[in-house]
C-alpha cells in the first residue's frame, strides 16, 4: 500500500505554514510594541487604541486565512489526504506557530525589555503590601518566574486555539461534496 504522503512532507509543510503564522504574530506583537501607549493626550491614545484593534482584527483574520490556505494546499497536493490528515497537518503548523511566537514573547521579555514584569510585580507588591503582608511576599516570589510562565501559557493557548481552528477548517478540506469536481 503506497503512502499519502511522507513524514517529511508532513513536517516541511506543517512548518513553513507554521512559520508563516508564527511570523504573522509576531508582526503584529512587534508593531502593537512599537505603537506603545503610554500617551497622556487622549486623542492620540484613542487613536492607538483604534489602531491597535484594527490591527489586531487584521492579525485575527489573516492567520484564519492563512491557515485555511495552508491546508488546502496540502489537502490540493496530496491527492488521497482526508479530513483527519488535513486535521493533524493544521494542528502541527498550529504547534509549531505557537512555539515561534512563543520563543519570540520569551526573548522580548527576557531580553528586549526585561522590566516590563519588574515593573508590574513591583506595582502590585505596592497595592497588596498595605492589604496582607504574605501576599505581596508570594507575588514577589512568583514574579521571577513570570517569563516562563508566560512562555507556557502562550504556547498552550496558541496551540489550542490554533487546534480548534484546525478542526473547524478541517471538516470541508478536502470537500465532502460527492457532486464536487
Amino acid at each position: 500500500m503506497e503512502e499519502k504522503y511522507t513524514r517529511g512532507e508532513f513536517w516541511n509543510a506543517a512548518g513553513m505554514l507554521g512559520l508563516m503564522l508564527g511570523l504573522i504574530s509576531c508582526a503584529y506583537f512587534a508593531v502593537s510594541n512599537l505603537m506603545g501607549g503610554g500617551t497622556d493626550k487622549v486623542a492620540l491614545a484613542m487613536l492607538i487604541s483604534v489602531v491597535s484593534l484594527i490591527l489586531w482584527i487584521a492579525k485575527f483574520v489573516g492567520c484564519i486565512y492563512v491557515m485555511k490556505s495552508g491546508m488546502r494546499k496540502f489537502a490540493d497536493a496530496h491527492k488521497d489526504v482526508d479530513n483527519s490528515d488535513t486535521f493533524r497537518f493544521g494542528a502541527a503548523a498550529a504547534l509549531l506557530s505557537a512555539i515561534l511566537y512563543s520563543g519570540a514573547y520569551l526573548l522580548f521579555v527576557t531580553v528586549i525589555n526585561p522590566d516590563l514584569f519588574t515593573e508590574a510585580m513591583q506595582l502590585a507588591v505596592e497595592q497588596y503590601a498595605s492589604i496582607d503582608p504574605s501576599i505581596s511576599e508570594s507575588l514577589e516570589q512568583v514574579g521571577g518566574k513570570l517569563p516562563q510562565i508566560s512562555f507556557f501559557a502562550n504556547l498552550i493557548y496558541c496551540t489550542i486555539f490554533g487546534t480548534i481552528l484546525s478542526a473547524i477548517l478541517s471538516r470541508n478540506i478536502p470537500s465532502q461534496n460527492p457532486f464536487e469536481s
